[in-house]
């Protein structure tokens, strides 16, 4: 086993130009996607079809009082446009006791800023049944206590929440073609005989597997620490401490790609075709796994359950759940344990598959 592993980092020395490539373009994508988002002002057009200028005003306001939030008074011709031409992604309606949003497209910012909109609804409103019930006094509002937030606003933690989830998919996005790729060593070996001659060695087949497997296991599980180091220095973004659930994720993840190799290996019978079927099953899964967008905004049962398919999901939802919920071992279990099983099931049809074809 430590012969083929030696022999295999060898070979990877001499050619390092994949791995330096795709890690590489991990840490070049993320960054510049991530930074288009770094603007920690959200602006946002509103409207009122029943208020006048002057209440419009008021309520535009009450509602700047969040500086990382920016609310222009428009009208609803001007806001209508924008979000048609696709210049904003939203715009707020203002009623006489309600709001709603008219929405273009999915944006990151818009849960963020419809909680400050029904926050500050609500203080509103309950001060007015205040004065209503109390018509003689003067209801004013004091800070009885303050408190000093070291966390982000919310615009900021829909921009760290939108950065984060990037890192993570193309992170895992990216090492699945690593993982992938350097595995079609395999099936080269198996066409050129190279493969049936480490079978004829005193070397057991145990050890020659496992040689393999943890080799392409220690390049997947290096590029995704590798990338997300560098990553969360140049984003600035804090992923916590929480390592060991996060290492259980990365561990389990890897395991589960190296599986799939082996059994692509097993169905494609060419390195050529292999090269061609390993673009197409990746972005796939990532389409489908939710790498490219959050798996929440598809409506289709079909599509989210091709999603529960996939390893790249399981792996990006504990991994989210793991930093942003500080998640534990226990409570992530259950996605883990998809992993796992699905790297087993993978490697047991992948291997067995293998054997037949290298008895024929």
């Amino acid at each position: 086993m430590f012969d083929v592993f030696i022999l295999q980092w060898k070979r990877l020395m001499k050619k390092p130009f994949l791995v330096v490539m795709f890690t590489g373009l991990t840490v070049l994508f993320v960054f510049f996607t991530g930074n288009i988002q770094m603007d920690s002002s959200v602006e946002v057009q509103v409207y009122s079809n029943d208020l006048a200028n002057e209440e419009l005003d008021e309520w535009v306001d009450r509602l700047n009082e969040d500086e990382a939030m920016v609310f222009e008074a428009t009208d609803y011709e001007t806001a209508e446009e924008d979000v048609r031409m696709n210049d904003s992604p939203f715009a707020l309606e203002i009623d006489e006791e309600t709001y709603r949003f008219l929405v273009g497209h999915e944006s990151e910012h818009l849960q963020a800023v419809d909680q400050h909109v029904r926050q500050v609804f609500s203080e509103y409103y309950r001060l007015e049944e205040v004065r209503e019930d109390f018509p003689d006094s003067d209801i004013e509002v004091e800070e009885l206590i303050a408190v000093e937030d070291f966390e982000s606003d919310g615009a900021q933690r829909a921009v760290t929440g939108f950065q984060l989830y990037m890192l993570i998919g193309m992170v895992f996005y990216f090492s699945v073609f690593t993982i992938l790729f350097l595995q079609t060593n395999l099936l080269e070996e198996k066409r050129a005989g190279t493969w049936n001659r480490l079978i004829m060695t005193p070397l057991k087949k145990t050890q020659i597997y496992l040689g393999n497997l943890f080799h392409y296991f220690l390049v997947g599980l290096f590029q995704i620490v590798l990338s997300f180091f560098i990553l969360t220095n140049l984003l600035g973004i804090n992923i916590g401490t929480n390592y060991i659930p996060m290492i259980a994720v990365v561990l389990s993840f890897t395991f589960a790609i190296v599986s799939l190799g082996i059994l692509l290996i097993s169905v494609v019978p060419t390195p050529q075709s292999l090269q061609v079927t390993i673009p197409i099953v990746t972005t796939a899964m990532a389409m489908l796994g939710g790498a490219f967008w959050p798996i929440d905004v598809v409506q289709n049962r079909f599509i989210v359950f091709l999603g529960e398919l996939m390893p790249i999901k399981h792996g990006i939802e504990s991994m989210n759940n793991v930093i942003i919920e500080g998640s534990t071992l226990t409570e992530i279990f259950q996605p883990l344990g998809i992993l796992l099983l699905m790297g087993t099931l993978f490697m047991g049809i992948g291997i067995n598959l293998m054997e037949r074809s290298t008895q024929t």
